[in-house]
């Protein structure tokens, strides 16, 4: 399969996910109140591919691709009247998140200067091996 037809494929499964019935739910009612959920939905997408000359040399593609389907509020209709009544957010969900990434960059940043360090020390070290041995 392509990646163009892996592409078409799950964009096709997404489209299906994030319909609107998704997003605004189906009214339920009970007595002379009608409630309607509503939800928010989140994608993610990737897709990447590869080459050759012939298949011999290789070729390969994939995607990869998550979504989400979370309430966020209800709409409640009573009398007349229509009110949102909002989900409460998770305490620390996204907060939590963005508390901890100074610290993960700066994980990051050090493993990087230690991979790096140690590259530039094991090709310092093997010109001389070759001095030495010349």
């Amino acid at each position: 399969m392509s990646v163009e037809d892996l592409i078409k494929t799950m964009m096709q499964e997404f489209r299906q996910i994030s319909k609107t019935e998704t997003v605004v739910g189906e009214p339920i009612t009970a007595g002379g109140t009608v409630v309607v959920p509503v939800s928010k939905v989140s994608l993610g997408f990737g897709a990447g591919g590869g080459g050759g000359s012939d298949k011999a040399d290789g070729s390969g593609s994939g995607t990869a691709g998550g979504a989400s389907v979370e309430p966020v509020a209800f709409v409640v209709i009573k009398d007349g009247k229509a009110q949102i009544l909002p989900i409460a957010e998770k305490e620390g969900s996204l907060k939590g998140l963005l508390d901890m990434a100074p610290d993960i960059l700066k994980k990051v940043k050090d493993f990087k200067d230690k991979r790096d360090k140690k590259k530039a020390e094991e090709s310092s070290g093997s010109d001389n091996e070759d001095d030495i041995g010349a």
